[in-house]
């Protein structure tokens, strides 16, 4: 996924905190990235696949990180469009997921201000972060606020040549979230919003789309049963549009009201299990909290339409997790959006670098299994 093989170009040194890192490190990570991109942009977004087993640990006093072999396509499969200025504002000052997560309380004028304000296009922005990085694809979504909207997301894609997919994200869990009433309100009796989110799903102007994007249940219980029953309604359409897949968000977040549900994910073991066929993707594999994570595994375990993307998890969660369920059902995916463009694509490149992947899990994680998934149609 990173994408340079040459020993002289590798990855500085993880085992250093990120504010130690030198600034040469980071140019030499960067410029192994830059690279590939410009052979992405020539070549049309492919990589010749790689012909290693397995990354080689390079030494010799440089640095003790593992250098990455290209694969033939890098699809970031967990995207946020649309933002306004003060995530434009706020964006340099964004080094990590944590520094994003913890917003909301260190600077909460500033959060309000940045999900209130009216959202534009910043398409321009993600595309520029994956030109860094080598992202060849991404499968894009909304971004919690106000005046993103699926129009806009299928808008993006229709002319980005390709390298978008669209999927839907209901406007309800966006709204939500703007108001910090996840789990508590979604303005209106849940199963008229559950209703009204299952028919725009399956309307024409929504036929583009993909599947669902992140998503915490739209439901005001707890009860696994009983949250199965509430989301029924969108299972059903994902079921009659082809097994379209939806995404649901582990570990933490900065949004409010969301912790039962994503913290801990057991309930998804019931609606798996009422929707065998529906692909299911846990977001961020439990964002490195061994309970979450293991929270994850286990509903994973039990249920063979359950996948991950590894998006914020760690090296060793993510090498658990191939020695279980495999790299056939775990994706690359880094939550890039304008407020992350600073830091997620790099951040989460080392970590697949450090899992020390074989070549085959490279390529699985890569593209496979979004491609998969997702139906997109990619070329092997």
């Amino acid at each position: 996924m990173s994408t340079n093989h040459d020993e002289q170009q590798a990855s500085p040194d993880v085992q250093k905190p990120e504010g130690l890192r030198s600034e040469v490190s980071r140019r030499q990570f960067l410029q192994f990235s830059t690279a590939a991109a410009a052979s992405a942009v020539v070549a049309g977004g492919l990589f010749p696949s790689a012909a290693v087993a397995d990354d080689n640990l390079v030494m010799a006093g440089r640095s003790n990180r593992p250098s990455w072999a290209p694969t033939k396509y890098l699809i970031d499969c967990h995207c946020h469009l649309g933002s306004g200025p003060t995530v434009a504002e706020l964006a340099p000052t964004i080094h990590t997921a944590a520094d994003w997560g913890a917003l909301r309380t260190k600077q909460p004028e500033k959060f309000a201000k940045a999900v209130s304000e009216q959202a534009v296009d910043d398409s321009a922005i993600l595309l520029g972060a994956m030109d860094k990085y080598g992202v060849t694809h991404a499968i894009i979504q909304t971004a919690p606020g106000k005046g993103t909207n699926n129009q806009m997301v299928i808008d993006a894609a229709k002319k980005s040549k390709g390298r978008f997919f669209p999927i839907y994200r209901p406007e309800a869990i966006s709204n939500a979230a703007a108001r910090g009433t996840l789990g508590v309100d979604y303005g209106g009796e849940v199963s008229k919003v559950v209703r009204q989110i299952a028919d725009e799903l399956q309307s024409p102007a929504m036929s583009a789309t993909r599947g669902v994007g992140e998503v915490v249940p739209i439901t005001t219980e707890i009860h696994p049963v009983k949250i199965a029953r509430d989301m029924a309604p969108i299972m059903e359409v994902l079921k009659a549009r082809g097994d379209l897949p939806i995404m649901f968000p582990t570990g933490y977040s900065g949004w409010k009201g969301v912790h039962y549900y994503i913290y801990s994910p057991i309930w998804v073991d019931e609606v798996a299990a009422n929707f065998p066929t529906v692909p299911i993707v846990l977001t961020k594999m439990g964002r490195s909290i061994q309970a979450s994570f293991d929270a994850c595994l286990s509903v994973a375990m039990r249920n063979a339409n359950v996948y991950f993307d590894m998006t914020d998890t760690s090296a060793e969660h993510l090498r658990k997790a191939i020695s279980i369920i495999g790299s056939q059902r775990i994706m690359y995916g880094s939550d890039l959006s304008a407020i992350a463009s600073n830091h997620s694509t790099m951040d989460n490149l080392r970590t697949a670098i450090e899992a020390r992947l074989s070549a085959d899990e490279r390529e699985d994680i890569a593209w496979r299994t979004a491609n998969q998934i997702y139906k997109l149609g990619l070329k092997g």
